[in-house]
This record gives C-alpha cells, sequence and structure tokens, in this order.
C-alpha cells in the first residue's frame, strides 16, 4: 500500500494524470485518499472501481470561475450559502468492495443547511446532510459515470461543466437516484445555463479580479427573481 501511494503521488507531481484502478477494496481507497501526501490528488471510489486526478490549470480555472458566479448569484438574492469546497464525500457500504466516495470540484450548502453547517469542522454523512449542489468540471475526463456516486451520497443537485466544449448542464435527483436534466437550478432558481454560460464566456479574455468585479452588475441588472 504504502508503495501504491508513493508511485501515484510521484505519477501526479510530473505532469497532469489519470489513472484507473479496478477491484480496489474500500480499505484500500481510505488509506490512500486520507495519505498526506495525496491531498492534491482528487478521488473518486464507486464499489471497487477508483479513479485518481491531478487536475490541470484550465480545469481549476473553470472551478474558480462557476465558484465565483454561484456566490456571486446568491449573494445578490440573499440566498445563505456555505461553501464546502472539495470536501471529501464518502460512505461505506457491507462488503470488501462497496461504497461510494468523491470529492466534488466545488459544493455548497443554501439556506437552513448553511446554517446548520456553519460551525461544523467535519462533514459525516451519517449525520449531516450531503452538500445541496455539487458542480463537476470536465476537461479531459468525462464526469458522467460520477453522477452514480453523487446519487447515492443522495447530493440533490449536480451540474457538469464542460470547459472545452462550452456547455452546462443542471441536473436534479430523481427517486429513482438517477439524475434528470432541469431547466433552472433548484438551489438558486433564477439560475439558468444559458446565462451561466454567457457570463462565463464574456470572462474568457479576463482575469479573475476583472471579471468578478463585472460579474456583481451583470447579475443585479440581467437576473430576476424566481416568480
Amino acid at each position: 500500500m504504502t508503495e501504491l501511494v508513493r508511485l501515484l503521488t510521484e505519477s501526479a507531481a510530473v505532469a497532469p494524470s489519470r489513472f484507473v484502478l479496478r477491484d480496489v477494496p474500500w480499505t484500500a481507497y481510505k488509506v490512500l485518499r486520507d495519505a498526506t501526501a495525496n491531498d492534491g490528488v482528487r478521488m473518486t471510489y464507486l464499489d471497487g472501481t477508483l479513479e485518481l486526478m491531478s487536475p490541470e490549470y484550465v480545469h481549476e480555472k473553470g472551478t474558480d470561475r462557476i465558484d465565483m458566479l454561484v456566490r456571486a448569484v446568491a449573494k445578490a438574492f440573499g440566498v445563505p450559502y456555505q461553501g464546502s469546497g472539495s470536501t471529501t464525500l464518502r460512505s461505506r457500504r457491507r462488503g470488501r468492495r462497496r461504497g461510494e466516495g468523491r470529492e466534488a470540484d466545488t459544493s455548497f450548502y443554501f439556506r437552513d443547511h448553511a446554517e446548520a453547517m456553519a460551525a461544523r469542522i467535519a462533514i459525516n454523512l451519517a449525520l449531516d446532510p450531503p452538500p445541496d449542489l455539487a458542480i463537476e468540471v470536465d476537461n479531459t475526463a468525462d464526469s458522467a459515470w460520477k453522477l452514480s456516486v453523487f446519487a447515492r451520497l443522495r447530493v440533490p443537485e449536480v451540474w457538469r461543466y464542460d470547459v472545452a466544449a462550452g456547455t452546462l448542464w443542471f441536473g436534479r435527483l430523481q427517486t429513482d437516484r438517477k439524475y434528470a436534466t432541469v431547466e433552472r437550478s433548484v438551489a438558486l432558481p433564477m439560475l439558468a445555463p444559458a446565462w451561466a454560460l454567457d457570463v462565463l464566456g464574456r470572462g474568457r479574455d479576463l482575469i479573475d479580479s476583472r471579471w468578478e468585479a463585472m460579474l456583481d452588475g451583470w447579475v443585479r441588472d440581467e437576473l430576476a427573481p424566481p416568480a
């Protein structure tokens, strides 16, 4: 196990990488995830399949931008929020290779859940609700299969933002534990994917500070409260 941690960490340090391992026991995933040497590695675990990724700059830039967008909209409309970032969410099930775990690229609690989580120093899904919104940013990999992980973690809303393709999808968790496309966010119903993509595109050639300064005005002038 120590050798596996070392090899994966050294590989991730050389260049952005993606590894997919099969038949990984839950205990092995937990050791890898909890190793401080792997703090910069994103992991997704689902019933023995373990994906490890070291994000590229364009991925992190996309994550930061959509994170700023959510905060700007919530702030403008007085929606209480608490960011939970890329906190590890995981839940073990019966069986040697049964369980799910994932760090969203960014995530949020809203309203009563935000207030409830404000004083927490950790998320325990046995006691705490999952984030109300998890956001996946795609660059070189397709995050579609990770929807099953979020569904089992009971995350009620997921967005998928594909930086290269310039697409944004909003999904709401249904009773069948699958995500259905929605035209407006559940957590932030004043926000539709088309408008979000438009303002993300306006900032393509701007540094963060300039885009963020303009974003507040766009939110104020162009969005209306939901009916």
